[in-house]
């Protein structure tokens, strides 16, 4: 209903249009697709790097290191953004220690190659995890008989390897991207001019929502364009359906190609992890105090039952969802099931928008209603629900991916052995399905947790004045230069965010029916 309504702003003003279109629009794009490029294609080398190193090679750590290759998800990109800009500065603690070495990077401080650099130390996990799944599940077969007939090595690349590897290529560069171009923290904190942040700059700085609304419509035509290729060459593929029992060859390293091999991938986790959390402790430490921690605690109390409702909202609808798409016995209406899936692919920004403008034209039309009831304002467009409806509605691919690749696992014989010794469907679904998909319940719920409590554009336009999130928090911290605050906020965020992913790793490693 919000995106359909939306169809009524093209009928409002714009005044600022003609502006955006002559003096910034091309900036917009420049920005935006250069990012795009390079964030993607640095974090994809260094996530099949990592996946390739952990995956095909056995070598001392390799356990320590594969969990720490994690953990970079747990720290949102603005948070590493602020910690860099703060410690290159002219009294960071890094830049103190470059200065000594002979080293001078306070010129790119607030640059596109700093934004480059952070959001790639950012998104890598997700190229690697994919990776990793590739890498660990390939069947060595083809590659076998390519050896023995003697097919040489770089023709076993170009018609093996690549062509195997593609949708998980593809997957993993559709995500990278996608979260690039919805990046609002780190470009806005940098000063990148970006799609994005021109949205959020229409809305606010010129208070101009229609053109703010132009500018999503262009983002969507870029992101159609980009699924139509994506969806060509994903047709395309070839998947392996070749079954084979065989566990695939690790090469066990020496000592001297451990620390060859694994050398970068130490100096990443370095970049990525090490480097903001001692950071992020010595200046939560050096300057905490009591308001401080209440203000944070409050902060994060909110987020905390907010992610917990509109993760619960996913997984129950999710669940209700792929149930009735896998049972159902007529195949041509399945594409419907995809429409509450792309709603991951637009930018906080534009969801936030659209949402903002639905519910206070609602709030309007409900407010004879409200004067009935004897109450006044926004009631609807002011309060945490509509917050929580765009989490739902933009995180649900998220938590319904799980549900349904653990569904997909199991099959239907197990449903229909239920339903021909008369138990009803609530009963199979309780006691049987739900036991058995508990795996991908438990990733979805997490996984839709974290993604949302590191959630910041929609967060901090939706939400109501009285209520303070942990992203909200570091995000307005930094703007009033409050370090201490900030870090202490990131901190609790991103330990909490580690314990999560921890606990899904250990989860996924324990055997059991899905």
């Amino acid at each position: 209903m919000p995106f359909v309504f939306a169809i009524t702003m093209f009928f409002g003003d714009a005044p600022k249009w003609s502006f955006i279109v002559s003096n910034l629009l091309t900036t917009y794009f420049i920005n935006t697709i250069t990012l795009v490029i390079s964030v993607s294609v640095l974090s994809m080398l260094i996530g099949f790097y990592a996946a390739y190193i952990i995956e095909t090679m056995s070598f001392k750590g390799k356990r320590v290191l594969s969990l720490l290759l994690y953990l970079p998800l747990a720290i949102p990109a603005y948070v590493l953004s602020y910690i860099y800009v703060d410690t290159l500065s002219y009294s960071g603690r890094i830049y103190q220690l470059l200065i000594r070495l002979g080293l001078d990077f306070s010129g790119i401080v607030f640059s596109m190659p700093m934004a480059i650099w952070i959001l790639s130390l950012s998104l890598f996990p997700y190229a690697y995890l994919s990776f990793k799944v590739y890498f660990k599940t390939r069947n060595t077969h083809h590659f076998d008989v390519a050896r023995l007939l003697r097919i040489p090595f770089l023709k076993r690349i170009t018609r093996i390897h690549i062509p195997l590897m593609l949708p998980t290529f593809m997957s993993a560069l559709l995500f990278i991207s996608f979260e690039t171009i919805n990046d609002y923290g780190v470009t806005k904190y940098l000063n990148i001019k970006t799609l994005t942040v021109g949205m959020f700059d229409s809305w606010f700085q010129m208070n101009d929502l229609t053109s703010s609304f132009y500018l999503a419509l262009i983002y969507v035509g870029v992101l159609l364009i980009v699924s139509i290729i994506y969806w060509v060459i994903f047709k395309r593929s070839i998947t392996d359906s070749t079954k084979s029992k065989t566990i695939p060859y690790l090469k066990k390293l020496t000592l001297k190609e451990t620390i060859l091999y694994t050398m970068p991938l130490w100096l990443i986790c370095l970049l990525s992890l090490f480097i903001p959390m001692v950071e992020l402790i010595l200046n939560s430490v050096q300057s905490v105090n009591f308001a401080s921690i209440l203000s944070t605690g409050h902060a994060l109390i909110q987020t905390v039952m907010m992610t917990f409702i509109s993760s619960t909202v996913i997984i129950f609808f999710a669940l209700i969802l792929k149930n009735i798409q896998r049972l159902m016995h007529h195949k041509k209406g399945m594409s419907i099931f995809k429409l509450p899936l792309v709603g991951y692919a637009f930018p906080g920004v534009m969801v936030a928008l659209i949402y903002h403008y639905f519910y206070i034209r609602l709030d309007q039309v409900l407010d004879p209603l409200y004067q009935m009831l004897f109450q006044k304002g926004l009631m609807i467009s002011l309060s945490s629900v509509v917050l929580m409806i765009a989490y739902v509605y933009k995180y649900f691919a998220v938590g319904y991916k799980q549900i349904s690749t653990t569904y997909d696992i199991i099959g239907t014989q197990h449903t229909f052995a239920a339903y021909t010794l008369k138990k009803s469907k609530f009963k199979t679904l309780v006691f049987i399905d739900i036991p058995m998909i508990k795996k991908g319940l438990f990733a979805g719920f997490i996984l839709s947790f974290i993604d949302i409590i590191k959630e910041l554009p929609m967060t901090l336009l939706l939400r109501p004045f009285n209520v303070q999130t942990l992203s909200t928090l570091i995000f307005t911290s930094i703007n009033n230069e409050d370090i201490s605050k900030a870090s202490f906020a990131s901190l609790l965020l991103i330990i909490l965010s580690s314990v999560l992913i921890i606990l899904l790793q250990s989860f996924g490693r324990k055997n059991n029916v899905s």
